[in-house]
């Protein structure tokens, strides 16, 4: 299954995959920035148990948050960091402008979105909760769209949706006041921030403690 842009550049840095997409017609109505202080530096990630990933998945996301580095690679990084009345949000994109869509000749386009919470050193990002999003499309209490993709190219043995929330930023505001279980209660991934990598030629720091 063709990867939305979101999910391919997360996978890539984060080493972070997944199938089900929600799409927000709109960002949610609130305070936009593209680099928010609290995103550049160097993360190492972890699951959501608290399993970490190897080291060398470590992403450092530069200073002006236009581009992200790991294993080695340097690619160019987009965000949009939205913070409303009930919580903060991402967007992660590319510069191309072109916005993600789902359904037959990609009819609805929007946004997908990661709510994130930021505590010292640590973020927690959540993705939605995809299957709780289409029931709750089909029974109408969230006005959108939604399609199921099983089997097929789809390699899980999990229902994949493709869902589209539709609405202007106000709407969206008001529904995930009111609807804040449109995100899933675990963190999908959490960073932990670390220090820089040592330039070439620089010995690593040692380990707290001089072990």
């Amino acid at each position: 299954m063709a990867r939305l842009p979101l999910l391919a550049m997360l996978a890539l840095l984060l080493g972070v995959a997944g199938c089900s997409t929600t799409v927000f017609e709109s960002l949610p109505a609130g305070t936009a920035t593209d680099c928010d202080p609290a995103w550049p530096g160097r993360w190492q990630p972890e699951g959501a148990i608290g399993e970490a990933l190897p080291a060398r998945e470590a992403v450092e996301i530069a200073a002006d948050c236009r581009s992200a580095t790991s294993k080695g690679e340097r690619k160019p990084l987009h965000l949009t960091l939205v913070a409303t009345r009930d919580g903060q949000y991402l967007q992660l994109h590319d510069d191309s402008g072109k916005p993600d869509c789902i359904g037959k000749d990609k009819a609805h386009c929007g946004h997908v979105l990661f709510r994130y919470e930021r505590s010292g050193d640590t973020i927690r990002l959540y993705d939605v909760d995809h299957a709780r999003v289409a029931a709750e499309i089909g029974s109408k209490k969230i006005r959108g769209y939604s399609e199921r993709q099983d089997g097929g190219e789809v390699k899980t043995d999990k229902p994949v949706h493709h869902n589209f929330i539709a609405g202007d930023g106000e709407h969206i505001a008001r529904l995930l006041h009111r609807r804040p279980q449109v995100f899933a209660s675990e963190p999908l991934l959490v960073l932990q921030r670390v220090p820089a990598a040592p330039a070439a030629g620089e010995a690593p720091a040692p380990p707290p403690g001089g072990q």
